[in-house]
């Protein structure tokens, strides 16, 4: 089971990544890095893509269908999101929440160049490596 470092490393395989970061979305701080960084700055870059993840994990309009999930509901537990995917022109950002046994306030952001990346698989992955990833 991969720590940070591994998890990061196994998410830069993929193809088009230009970067990865292991993000804790309630302060915005950077856990892990690796590659480049949107705007060139890791640190500003988690703590933007954390004020997103915030607002579409704290809302009750991204509540799952059929469930009395709120943002209230079950603090501590994981977030109603799994995954958030934003588009640009030349790029993919994809968010994947990482469910833990703690308070579940991590994700991994990753970052893609459209024209190389595949979004399809990209989510795959990160599925696969956010539940082998090993946080202590």
């Amino acid at each position: 089971m991969p720590g940070i470092d591994e998890c990061l490393l196994h998410a830069m395989r993929l193809p088009g990544v230009r970067g990865a970061a292991l993000v804790d979305w309630t302060s915005g701080l950077a856990l892990g890095t690796v590659g480049d960084a949107a705007g060139n700055d890791h640190e500003t870059a988690a703590a933007e893509t954390a004020e997103l993840a915030r607002m579409a994990a704290e809302h009750p309009t991204f509540t799952p269908v059929g469930t009395a999930d709120g943002p209230d509901a079950n603090p501590g537990k994981n977030p109603p999101v799994e995954d958030l995917v934003v588009t640009t022109r030349t790029c993919y950002h994809v968010l994947r929440f990482v469910e833990t046994s703690f308070d579940s306030s991590v994700l991994l952001h990753l970052w893609l160049d459209r024209a190389e990346g595949n979004l399809a698989l990209a989510r795959l992955r990160m599925r696969d490596l956010t539940e082998r990833l090993v946080l202590e």
